[in-house]
């Protein structure tokens, strides 16, 4: 809900009240009981769910009556971020409004995806303190100067972000190496801004390689024989896994159906997964 739209429910919602007074009466409409309380302020829609990613930038230009703003991010491209009154904007660790944000201003934002946008439930003004997290695909490492460039899965723009040597290498639950470090991978990272704009990497786990073998379970919420795609949804953590197959080969789907519950075994090539074997499981016993 943009500020025009949450300002014109708040015009009527008063407009309602002083309505009310003038055909209740004053006794009755001036003083609200336990019961009513006011009724000109409009309830706010939750703010969107799912992990948040910080995106550290300098606002290139802001539209407050769209509530929208085009950030230019350290090291990567353009996207544009959106914002509402639910929007909590700080400096230096104290809340201040919305209309300080202006072009030029260095931001970090924390951001979900809203349907195809992306939302600031945050915005964090010229600070360097705030550290963040990130999923994407590996674009190159240069192993000399340290930089990995990251296409971020929320924004689709590459990063360019910096190693050190403190930096931590995982795979899992064991250590891993910046050999391991391979364009097409998909990475975790968390990371905290540098004083120049650019962002020191903390932490990268590695998520997958091309190359690698994976096992999902679950159940196919999604399927179609034709185009050789299928959608399962993990019963562990309810995300969606999608993966490709051969619609030639006919063997590996049969029995399998929207809501069965399966095993896929499937290899990474960088890209998407691609399924080398589907077995139905066994209904488990009540």
């Amino acid at each position: 809900m943009n500020r025009c739209a949450y300002i014109l429910l708040l015009v009527c919602g008063m407009i309602s009240s002083q309505a009310a007074a003038a055909s209740g009466g004053a006794s009755d409409s001036l003083t609200p009981t336990a019961q009513t309380g006011p009724r000109f302020a409009p309830d706010l829609p939750p703010l969107p769910p799912g992990q948040a990613t910080v995106l550290g930038g300098a606002i290139v230009s802001i539209d407050h009556l769209r509530d929208r703003m085009v950030l230019q991010i350290f090291g990567g491209g353009r996207t544009v971020v959106s914002f509402d009154v639910r929007t909590r904007v700080y400096r230096d660790g104290k809340a201040v409004s919305l209309d300080e944000l202006k072009s030029g201003d260095r931001v970090y934002a924390d951001t979900v995806l809203d349907g195809t946008q992306i939302f600031a439930r945050n915005i964090n003004l010229g600070s360097s303190s705030v550290s963040g997290q990130t999923n994407g695909q590996v674009v190159s490492f240069n192993p000399a100067s340290k930089e990995l460039v990251l296409r971020d899965t929320l924004t689709l723009v590459p990063w360019r972000m910096r190693l050190t040597a403190a930096t931590v290498i995982v795979r899992g639950d064991r250590p891993a190496s910046l050999a391991e470090l391979q364009p097409g991978g998909l990475v975790a990272v968390a990371f905290m801004p540098s004083n120049d704009g650019s962002a020191t990497v903390q932490r990268i786990s590695l998520l997958a390689s091309p190359g690698m073998t994976f096992t999902f379970f679950g159940r196919v919420d999604h399927l179609d024989l034709r185009r050789g795609m299928l959608v399962v949804v993990d019963p562990r953590d309810q995300k969606s896994y999608e993966g490709s197959f051969d619609p030639q080969a006919r063997g590996l789907t049969r029995d399998v159906h929207e809501g069965a519950d399966v095993t896929i075994l499937a290899s990474f090539d960088g890209k998407s997964y691609t399924a080398q074997s589907i077995t139905l499981n066994a209904p488990s016993s009540q």
